[in-house]
């Protein structure tokens, strides 16, 4: 991907379904605002650990691994932060149970859900799942920024600026990448 991030015009990839801009407005609490955000970062583990598996031959798999895990590390601040600020654990029911039903499903960072995106990967070229990577990494690390913006209590605020300054890394590190592969590597995954 010549140009690295100056080449980024906010465009998603080719074909890809248009991302649910807006799922964060029924969250009104910090609480909900949690749940989401932990809804959208396992989703997003788990498309980038399928991305890993398929370029698995293309030596790239060890980028979205690692993306996976550092997904999985969101979670986990996001699990910490709602004890802190409900006053109880999270228990097996979370994050679905204090949203409502429309929450259902497994999501990905674009407000899209993992079904849908992994479908539309099928028989596309590494760069175009790479741009549509950084489209991803890109909508998490606004949606921080506003959740930042909307919630009140100084321990959310906190949470959700560390989250966006890590999604800001990931974006860093993922368009480092990829202005290093080889053109040879960005051929369709098997």
């Amino acid at each position: 991907m010549e140009g690295g991030l100056k080449a980024w015009e906010g465009i998603l990839p080719r074909g890809f379904p248009e991302p649910l801009i807006a799922y964060f407005t029924p969250a009104g609490a910090p609480g909900e605002y949690i749940a989401l955000a932990w809804l959208l970062e396992d989703g997003t583990a788990g498309f980038y650990g399928e991305i890993a598996k398929k370029f698995d031959e293309t030596g790239l798999s060890g980028l979205f691994d690692r993306l996976a895990e550092l997904e999985e590390r969101h979670k986990e601040k996001l699990f910490e932060l709602y004890g802190s600020i409900s006053g109880s654990k999270a228990g097996a029911d979370f994050p679905h149970g204090i949203l409502s039903d429309d929450s259902k499903g497994w999501f990905i960072e674009g407000g899209i859900t993992l079904e849908e995106a992994l479908g539309w990967m099928e028989g596309k070229q590494v760069k175009d799942i790479l741009e549509l990577c950084i489209a991803l990494e890109t909508i998490a690390y606004d949606r921080y920024i506003v959740m930042a913006r909307k919630v009140e209590d100084a321990l959310s605020k906190e949470v959700f600026e560390l989250l966006s300054q890590e999604e800001k890394e990931h974006l860093g590190e993922m368009t480092e990448r990829i202005e290093k592969i080889p053109a040879g590597l960005l051929r369709a995954p098997e």
